[in-house]
């Protein structure tokens, strides 16, 4: 399969510089270009035709998303991956409307990006081959295995488990969990508690803070932040 050729709409110099150099260093894409406006990324756009666009929704000459849409309106089907801080949910909406591959909320994490990569690094090569798809292989392609987080759990997380664990810290964000204390709510073992608050805290959906008591080590508490 030829490289997936790559533009990146972006017009923060380092942020457009760390998805540069992903895009370089990931077997299997190729870089195109980092456009800083609009107006930039269209003159590329019809020169380089690249195959996938990294999108930020604000830039200097308008809006990201409204430029996918007239992209979509000429029936110039690219693909799409929206790496932007707007969290709103009426921009989250447009986006999925728009057929875009995926929306990633800054601040980047490049491990949630090297997925997303993947993910169209595997579309694309299906699609290119011939044949069928089954249905099972279409709902991988299309994300549909996924859990409710958004992504596969790794090994020794169970799905169900770690949604009644997500549940009690987002209805109580404001309080601090220990790994004694979620045990105890959730009738886990300490061992159990720990893997799970340590998994959401390497997701970035947990704030760490330390309680330094009289004497020995001090306690990591764990508080809400919110959706990686």
């Amino acid at each position: 399969m030829e490289p997936i050729t790559t533009l990146i709409i972006e017009d923060d110099v380092r942020i457009g510089g760390i998805l540069s150099e992903l895009i370089l260093t990931t077997p299997g894409f190729q870089l195109v270009g980092c456009a800083p406006s609009l107006a930039d990324a269209q003159a590329r756009l019809e020169c380089e035709q690249p195959r996938l666009l990294l999108v930020d929704v604000s830039l200097p000459d308008g809006s990201g998303l409204e430029w996918v849409a007239s992209l979509r309106a000429r029936a110039i089907e690219t693909l799409v991956i929206m790496v932007t801080a707007a969290s709103d949910v009426e921009s989250i909406q447009r986006a999925l409307h728009l057929g875009v591959q995926d929306y990633i909320i800054k601040p980047l994490r490049l491990s949630r990006i090297q997925q997303s990569l993947g993910e169209v690094q595997a579309l694309c090569r299906r699609l290119a081959g011939a044949g069928h798809l089954e249905q099972g292989d279409l709902d991988r392609l299309l994300g549909k295995g996924r859990s409710r987080e958004g992504r596969e759990t790794p090994k020794g997380i169970d799905a169900l488990t770690l949604r009644q664990v997500l549940d009690l810290l987002a209805s109580e964000r404001e309080q601090c969990f220990s790994t004694d204390t979620l045990a105890l709510r959730l009738s886990l073992s300490r061992t159990t508690a720990r893997r799970y608050l340590e998994y959401l805290e390497s997701e970035d959906h947990l704030v760490v803070e330390l309680s330094y008591g009289q004497r020995g080590r001090p306690e990591r508490l764990y508080r809400w932040r919110g959706e990686a």
